[in-house]
């Protein structure tokens, strides 16, 4: 039986009230320049998109004062270098960037990206990366910094991502043995989540639900039920009107997961003239009833709000339009450490954004 009082430091995260969070500048695309080379921002080469020192943006400072958020969902975490160590060539390191997050705090989604597990799929060996992320959470003690909230396994492994629900299980199972090579002791191992998309493949209006009877299945298979029973967090991501979310959490999930604590990974909806949703301002309508509709009660936890900024240089058509805010046109510049490879001594763009109404929803909906 797992619950919200039988997974170790899960108490902690509650509420969430939180946001799918990219901050990509705009001078990045889809085949992005070698100066970034993922999508990972959250760190110290790019402080003045997430901080407010040396007049930064101040992205979450912005995010506690204004929207009462003090959840991150991230996608990339580029492989940190040894505690106490600079970043080597490619790595990048997350300790100033979840400080931040600790003096505000912001508990933080640490993610095990999509490009992990297709390396995994692939036959790579990955434990070193694995073990380096960890290393970076516990910096070389058995307490996990003070910003690390949860482990997050790929995104929607439901959809066809170059990986299986078998790698995600596999990738959980690499996650124990770094920690175990590190000797965390269970009280002070993070919870474990998996976000799934909201596909309903029955027709049965039970949205996520396969796809986590599927990995449950999966964990079990290779020995990992006490993982289930003792860490795990399921994860969602809707797109559904609020009426529709309130029956979820209320009844659809707990009639197949009674004891399984669960949140909502991402929660919004995109502009799409097909649809109820054609302008922003309908956008901004549509998620305020979603959070009105997912305030945290019994096994559910919370929503992160999908998502902070508009992808208009990574994604296209609908699903670029997801965002709080959008680029206004307008930027000063960053530069990235000047011994950094690669992109040592480049410069980023750090944007001006206009909110559009969807912020202020935000703002109503997490007051």
């Amino acid at each position: 039986m797992n619950n919200i009082s039988n997974i170790a430091n899960a108490s902690a995260l509650l509420p969430i009230r939180g946001t799918a969070y990219v901050p990509v500048p705009s001078d990045d695309a889809l085949t992005p320049p070698q100066k970034y080379f993922d999508t990972d921002f959250t760190n110290s080469d790019f402080p003045l998109l997430w901080g407010k020192a040396n007049g930064g943006r101040g992205d979450l400072s912005n995010f506690v004062n204004d929207l009462n958020i003090n959840f991150v969902h991230l996608y990339d975490w580029s492989v940190p270098p040894a505690p106490g160590q600079q970043p080597g060539e490619y790595q990048r390191s997350h300790i100033a960037f979840l400080d931040e997050c600790a003096s505000l705090n912001i508990k933080v989604f640490i993610p095990v990206s999509n490009y992990f597990l297709q390396h995994l799929h692939a036959g790579k060996n990955i434990t070193a990366f694995i073990t380096a992320m960890v290393a970076e959470i516990y910096q070389g003690t058995t307490t996990p910094h003070r910003a690390a909230g949860i482990w997050g396994i790929g995104n929607e492994f439901d959809f066809e991502n170059g990986y299986t629900i078998a790698d995600v299980a596999k990738m959980i199972q690499l996650l124990i043995n770094a920690e175990k090579s590190l000797n965390i002791p269970a009280s002070a191992l993070l919870p474990i989540t998996a976000p799934v998309s909201f596909a309903d493949p029955t027709g049965k209006r039970i949205p996520g639900i396969i796809a986590i009877q599927q990995l449950q299945a999966a964990l079990i298979s290779i020995g990992l039920e006490s993982v289930w029973n003792t860490r795990f967090i399921a994860s969602m991501n809707p797109q559904n009107e609020g009426f529709f979310i309130a029956n979820y959490i209320d009844n659809t999930f707990p009639s197949y997961f009674p004891n399984l604590p669960f949140f909502f990974a991402e929660m919004g909806v995109p502009i799409k003239q097909d649809s109820p949703v054609k302008t922003e301002e309908d956008q901004a309508a549509f998620v305020l009833s979603q959070l009105e509709n997912s305030k945290p009660r019994n096994n559910f936890l919370g929503a992160c709000v999908f998502q902070f900024l508009n992808q208009t240089l990574l994604k296209e058509g609908s699903e670029c339009t997801f965002g709080m805010n959008k680029y206004s046109g307008k930027f000063t510049t960053g530069t990235i450490p000047p011994n950094y490879i690669p992109g040592g001594g480049q410069t980023y763009n750090v944007d001006e954004l206009i909110q559009k109404p969807m912020y202020a929803a935000v703002k109503e909906g997490f007051k």
